[in-house]
């Protein structure tokens, strides 16, 4: 009878991981991919615009091309391969005024329609702590 030969355990582990481990999907991917992110940016910016708190900033915006530039900088941002090629965010916002009440308005906007969209918790804030840093940006003092 033909001897069989086994794998030390630690060589069979690593081909049993490479074999089942598949790379893990990114935030983009994980937030619907391009239709997914331009979707929730397009129902976003539409509620700002609408919205009393917020709708000043948007006057005079044409909210289509926005909402490409804002998808752009997603998947730029969340792992989908993007290149963002617009203004620095300070550049954008710096004659708008933008109050931290407005800010937070709009953000508070963005998470019910991440949740509408059916994306994860650990996704909505994944995407939430990248966009943050933004704040200081946006706002002026």
């Amino acid at each position: 009878m033909p001897r069989v030969r086994l794998l030390p355990p630690a060589c069979l582990l690593l081909v049993l991981l490479g074999c089942a481990a598949t790379p893990p999907a990114s935030l983009f991917e994980r937030l619907g991919g391009p239709a997914g992110v331009s979707d929730l940016m397009g129902r976003t910016l539409a509620r700002a615009a609408a919205d009393p708190r917020t709708q000043r900033s948007f006057e005079g915006i044409k909210l289509s091309p926005l909402q490409q530039s804002l998808t752009e900088q997603i998947c730029a941002l969340a792992g989908g391969g993007c290149r963002y090629q617009g203004e620095t965010m300070a550049r954008v916002h710096q004659d708008l005024h933008i109050k931290p009440s407005e800010f937070d308005a709009f953000v508070e906007m963005l998470r019910q329609e991440i949740d509408r969209g059916g994306s994860d918790a650990r996704a909505k804030n994944e995407l939430l702590r990248l966009l943050a840093p933004m704040k200081q940006a946006i706002v002026s003092p």
